[in-house]
């Protein structure tokens, strides 16, 4: 049993090493540019090692994907509790991520892999992008439908609309930065932030 439990901690920790690797790889060189033997070589293991894990270079992008979001939304804090409006919250998360972007700038385009529409994307990332948006869109939603029942935000605002607004800021902010690095995407962030606030937000 003991020799079990080991193997199985040898195993996971095999694992998190290749997904680490591939996303580096994948953020650097992109996905056409990074192959199964280079992800294999820089993780210390062989081909057929790493196929016991992922059996396809599509599988380990779809990891490699949800593990990218999983590190960004860890990094912002997104697990902390909400002081106040849920909304206010929510958009300092979303600041938070966008300064957490630009410490690695293949991490931030590896988010924008399935939005590309060149062919050489598998659909398999398009598919990825396309859920991702909208599971941000109806958390957000929800998010700000919570905050007009709990009377902190104006009652004719669209929850829809509004969480629209967020993810097409964060997509465009980010976009800018990939072209100039000169960019400032959380100053950008904090001043859509004020207006939108000042427009839904109810005093006190």
């Amino acid at each position: 049993m003991a020799r079990t439990r080991g193997a199985e901690r040898a195993g996971a920790a095999r694992r998190a090493k290749i997904l680490n690797v591939a996303l580096d790889l994948f953020a650097a060189r992109g996905y056409r540019g990074t192959s199964i033997a280079a992800v294999a070589e820089a993780a210390g293991i062989t081909q057929p090692g790493l196929l016991h894990h992922f059996p396809s270079k599509e599988a380990l992008l779809a990891e490699v994907l949800a593990e990218r979001d999983r590190q960004v939304l860890l990094a912002a804090g997104s697990d902390r509790a909400a002081e106040g409006s849920n909304l206010v919250c929510a958009l300092e998360i979303v600041h938070d991520m966008l300064a957490q972007a630009r410490g690695n700038r293949g991490l931030t385009r590896l988010g924008h892999l399935g939005t590309s529409g060149s062919d050489e994307v598998p659909e398999l990332a398009r598919e990825w992008a396309r859920r991702r948006v909208r599971t941000y869109r109806t958390d957000l939603a929800t998010v700000i439908a919570q905050d007009i029942a709990a009377g902190r935000v104006r009652a004719d605002a669209d929850p829809v609309a509004t969480a629209s607004l967020i993810i097409a800021a964060i997509t465009g902010l980010e976009e800018q930065w990939l072209l100039d690095e000169s960019f400032d995407m959380p100053a950008a962030m904090d001043a859509f932030t004020r207006m939108l606030c000042r427009d839904l937000l109810i005093e006190g």
